[in-house]
């Protein structure tokens, strides 16, 4: 992996330059960032599983008045403080998505569904916890055409039936060891296409949710290399985790963070969100890890890791070494696998609070 962090905080000018080519928000707060830039290696004929290490630029920030619940969440701000419409659903995909940050539900992230020039309805979701004093952010959701705007590599595919570079977006979780896919996608002709869609179809708008991983496919017999920039996530994030009564779930996310982190610092056990293990021969939950430079495709993890004794443990070390200290790579797509459960099975939310070094 060819890894690039380009450390560059924009100016307040820059950035509210930036912004006001928008009009989605009225009046707001400037806010210097922080920007980066990753290149992962594709090797040939070979999946790489990634996640999104960055974000893009806000396009509201502000406080919470009020926060209702009636079949939606709604969050309430300054009065006129929003372009209404601004960042309503399109043919019932989101565009947008809300980030709290700060209160109980801090990292939490909803897609939003529409907003007037005051109210923002989000799509799930609780009003539990969220006060008055909360601060909110709003961001524009990647898609394939923001996050890979001439395709991955610049691979535009000029034989569709024959594709170099493929993107897989797996389904959020399905049954352990099988990766389903929920859709997959190349570029030809400029644009986004889905295989199966249809040749003439167009998805440029399909979002890559954050939080989850993805798969991009290198069919062709030369490596490659794919780009992610964009501004550095310097807050907590919450990755929904399910678990089932009928299976082991595998849980694909994406931890968007740009730089490497220790298992120790994941957040993940102990807590009660990752099943400790009672009996390291028969572990319960486990934290796939997947490599970004192994060739082959379909790959099997490279490490399986379980929390036991007051430690992480990997299943080929054995269960006396602690591995606290090995790292999740950036741009890594990783896997949570939750044990099966008896009954009544429940969503959870992994909290993983980091900031950059100082």
């Amino acid at each position: 992996m060819k890894y690039t962090f380009m450390i560059s905080r924009l100016s307040v000018a820059a950035f509210a330059s930036m912004i006001a080519l928008s009009s989605s928000a009225r009046a707001q707060e400037f806010y210097s960032q922080i920007v980066g830039a990753i290149s992962i290696d594709l090797p040939a004929e070979s999946d790489v599983i990634v996640a999104f290490p960055f974000k893009q630029s806000a396009e509201f920030r502000g406080v919470l008045e009020s926060a209702t619940e009636n079949g939606n969440v709604t969050l309430t701000v300054a009065a006129d403080s929003l372009t209404s419409g601004a960042f309503d659903s399109q043919s019932g995909v989101p565009t947008h998505y809300v980030v709290i940050e700060t209160g109980t539900q801090k990292g939490t992230h909803l897609d939003v569904t529409s907003n007037s020039a005051s109210g923002i309805v989000l799509s799930g979701g609780t009003s539990a916890g969220l006060a008055n004093g909360d601060e909110i952010a709003i961001y524009p959701h990647w898609t394939l055409s923001s996050a890979f705007p001439l395709g991955v590599a610049n691979e535009d595919e000029s034989e569709p039936g024959v594709r170099k570079i493929e993107v897989i977006v797996p389904e959020s979780a399905s049954e352990e060891g099988d990766m389903i896919p929920e859709g997959i996608y190349y570029f030809s002709g400029g644009s986004w296409r889905q295989v199966e869609a249809g040749i003439d179809a167009v998805v440029d708008n399909t979002v890559l949710y954050p939080g989850r991983a993805l798969v991009i496919r290198n069919n062709d017999t030369v490596g490659k290399n794919a780009l992610f920039f964009g501004e550095v996530i310097d807050a907590p994030i919450v990755i929904p985790l399910s678990e089932s009564d009928q299976f082991a779930s595998d849980n694909f996310i994406g931890l968007n963070r740009p730089l490497a982190i220790a298992l120790n610092e994941l957040g993940l056990a102990p807590g009660g969100v990752f099943e400790e293990t009672t009996d390291p021969d028969n572990p319960n939950d486990l934290l796939l890890v997947y490599s970004l430079t192994e060739t082959g495709k379909n790959k099997k993890p490279v490490a399986e890791y379980f929390y036991y004794n007051g430690a992480w443990r990997e299943a080929s070390a054995g269960a006396s070494i602690d591995r606290g200290t090995d790292t999740i790579q950036p741009g890594m797509g990783l896997a949570v696998r939750k044990v099966k459960v008896d009954a009544n099975p429940e969503d959870a939310n992994w909290v993983n609070e980091w900031s950059l070094p100082q």
